[in-house]
């Protein structure tokens, strides 16, 4: 594991680690992503960077779409916008057009970006109602965005997504979006409980004895665990895990998971020591000492391969042998 001055996750968040244009930010039912979004959000703010604020599902938090370097695109998309296919929903209003909206998206935010001299920072707060709608022109949006902001380094696109339920319609060994997600960012941060850790390393974290069941707590949105993959520009695959506080600043602070080099494992049984009366050559009720006629028995006793070494080879010549009595190294001139 990094050391906590040196975590990749940190230096992301601070516009320190470059060639990361696009960072996908994972979450499940259980644990929420988008307070950490935000205080990402925030941490861009105090480097200086401007905020192309995309909001699909809800609006951030007042504090961050009031400030002046914040510029909100509100495209809140209505459920029976995605679902119904005919020209109008039920109620009236005309349906959804995906192609248009996400062109629309991109134009703003390549504005946007243009004009930004210090950076710019594109949050899109969730991406399933457009996922829903289109994968195949969301990811290609996904993608345009990603170009638009390459141009500066500290420019970078944040994108939230449920990696939960996003693929719930493909086969549970091919998660298609989320495959595609990853293979695009440079950067994906998948976000968990806090109690998480003893579900993975059940006796790495807890006295050792099983624990098949471990009952998760209260959901905690603004603390959890995260674990990134990060893309290295030589194209090495780097894996960190960590854990995240939101604090009063509402800005994000990260701290290395240490993990021991041997679980904490329970101590077996002990045997019993054993009484010193019983170590005594006198307690042992048999002599394990010679007398001097075993000694001498001992040492007559013929062992077999050493009269074998002693023996001699007899060979009778046959008829057919054809007996030789010259020197066969003659020739040799020895």
């Amino acid at each position: 594991m990094s050391s906590v001055t040196g975590l990749s996750v940190k230096r992301i968040a601070a516009h320190q680690q470059h060639s990361v244009s696009l960072v996908a930010l994972s979450e499940t039912a259980q644990q929420s992503a988008l307070p950490l979004m935000e205080a990402m959000a925030r941490e861009s703010i105090g480097c200086g960077l401007s905020v192309v604020a995309v909001c699909l599902e809800q609006l951030l938090s007042s504090d961050i779409i009031r400030l002046p370097q914040v510029h909100l695109i509100d495209c809140r998309i209505q459920p029976a916008q995605i679902t119904n296919c005919s020209a109008f929903t039920a109620d009236g209003q005309r349906q959804l057009d995906i192609g248009k909206l996400e062109s629309d998206i991109c134009a703003e935010v390549e504005a946007c970006a243009a004009s930004a001299k210090a950076g710019v920072l594109v949050v899109i707060d969730d991406l399933e109602p457009l996922l829903a709608a289109s994968r195949v022109s969301t990811l290609a949006m996904i993608r345009k965005l990603r170009s638009a902001v390459r141009q500066q380094q500290r420019s970078r696109v944040l994108v939230r997504y449920p990696r939960d339920t996003i693929d719930q319609d493909t086969a549970a060994h091919a998660p298609l979006v989320v495959s595609m997600l990853t293979s695009l960012a440079d950067a994906v941060i998948d976000v968990h409980h806090a109690d998480a850790l003893e579900t993975w390393m059940p006796g790495w974290y807890s006295d050792g004895q099983p624990r098949p069941f471990v009952t998760l707590s209260d959901s905690d949105s603004q603390r959890g665990l995260l674990r990134l993959e990060h893309k290295r520009p030589a194209g090495k695959m780097g894996y960190e895990l960590a854990s995240f506080e939101i604090g009063e600043q509402q800005r994000p602070a990260f701290a290395a998971i240490t993990i021991a080099a041997t679980p904490k494992l329970p101590a077996g049984p002990q045997p019993a020591p054993l009484p010193l009366e019983s170590t005594k050559m006198e307690q042992v009720p048999f002599s394990l000492e010679l007398t001097e006629k075993q000694r001498q028995d001992r040492a007559q006793v013929e062992l077999p391969y050493l009269a074998a070494q002693a023996g001699e080879i007899h060979y009778q010549l046959d008829a057919e042998d054809d007996w030789d009595e010259d020197d066969p190294d003659d020739d040799l001139e020895i």
